[in-house]
């Protein structure tokens, strides 16, 4: 599953980032690396993006982003 399906109030863990590398580090900077967790906040009308919150750090990702990154859901429990 990749990080555009996630819904709005579902958290997940990143699990692969593909990217190059100056990307993949600028994404480390804003806590979407694989190990972190997420939660989408809020979804643009249209496909336009995701509003993320990344351990504490808040973002918006273009959907052509969030569809390179891959995560796993995470139950209740596990929050």
């Amino acid at each position: 599953m990749d990080l555009s399906k996630l819904r709005v109030g579902e958290t997940a863990k990143i699990v692969s980032v593909e990217a190059d590398p100056a990307l993949r580090a600028r994404l480390a900077a804003l806590n979407v690396a694989e190990g972190k967790k997420v939660s989408a906040l809020r979804t643009a009308p249209f496909g336009g993006g995701i509003m993320l919150d990344a351990d504490g750090v808040r973002l918006a990702l273009r959907v052509s982003l969030a569809k390179r990154i891959g995560i796993c859901l995470i139950s209740e429990e596990e929050k």
